[in-house]
């Protein structure tokens, strides 16, 4: 499989070269204002790269991906140990991306909720910030449908650039093999995976 940096370098191009395409796609078929356009090329475009860079598919295993969030690299845990690496649930075109979407939207409203009781326990009278939070989500959804859908393909796409170029070393190394011809590098430990008894991360 291509390594983290070469996805990354995907994920870039991929999306410069869509984000384009997009304004002109919204423009010309969808007929949008050109200031509308431009917002909804942005957002798919920003999506595509947050998709690909911080969402990756490889969140299904302990790799250099989760290392990008840090000290909240433990969010992706549960995800990790459920979901089989390079499986249907994680490597989809669009059921993986929006799963992940979805699975970190419950895990921030979790939190938000922990907060809450939390303070409750405390002696506190906190606002119920899990449904504010749910409760603005829902309106900006609502005041901003097209803005919206922008997002989520964008989220798709930065997502499926990761699994095609996957499926194009996968099936390119296949197609070689089976005239007696190999690849030089096996592309093993292509996301800088690391046995978690092996790593130090503080």
């Amino acid at each position: 499989m291509p390594s983290a940096r070469a996805h990354d370098l995907i994920t870039v191009l991929s999306g410069a070269a869509l984000t384009p395409l997009a304004y002109r796609f919204y423009l010309d078929h969808i007929q949008l204002e050109p200031n509308t356009a431009l917002t909804c090329s942005l957002w798919l475009g920003g999506a595509h790269l947050v998709s690909g860079i911080m969402f990756s598919p490889d969140l299904d295993i302990d790799s250099a991906i989760d290392n990008r969030w840090g000290i909240f690299f433990w969010i992706w845990r549960p995800y990790m140990w459920l979901i089989p690496h390079r499986a249907f649930w994680s490597h989809s075109l669009i059921i993986s991306p929006l799963l992940r979407l979805g699975y970190f939207a419950a895990v921030v409203y979790g939190l938000a909720w922990m907060v809450v009781w939390l303070l409750g326990q405390l002696g506190f009278t906190p606002p119920a910030y899990h449904r504010e939070l749910a409760a603005w989500v829902a309106g900006l959804v609502t005041a901003h449908p097209t803005q919206t859908w922008a997002f989520v393909i964008g989220f798709c796409t930065g997502s499926a650039a990761h699994t095609v170029a996957d499926w194009l070393v996968t099936k390119g190394n296949w197609l070689l093999g089976s005239y007696g011809r190999r690849l030089r590098r096996r592309y093993r430990n292509h996301d800088q995976w690391i046995p978690r008894h092996e790593r130090q991360r503080w």
